[in-house]
């Protein structure tokens, strides 16, 4: 009898696990979706050096490497 109980309290423990992942992914696939609407692409000369000199600090923290750094700047120049 008692074996019965830790079974189904195992089940409800995988149900309630598998439920929060799954409320978990999807909030976080509407916080992607979210960041990706806010992303602008730069439209002047202004707006296109802002994006230069955040490439600059992210480079400078490690952020990204030396080959993305190059491959978006000369993009962007």
């Amino acid at each position: 009898m008692d074996s019965d109980w830790l079974e189904l309290g195992a089940g409800f423990g995988m149900g309630l696990t598998m439920s929060n992942a799954l409320g978990n992914s999807f909030i976080n696939a509407i916080d992607a979706r979210a960041s990706m609407n806010a992303l602008t692409i730069p439209q002047t000369r202004a707006e296109i050096q802002t994006l230069l000199d955040k490439l600059d600090v992210r480079l400078a923290n490690g952020e990204i490497s030396e080959e993305t750094y190059r491959r978006v700047s000369a993009k962007w120049q």
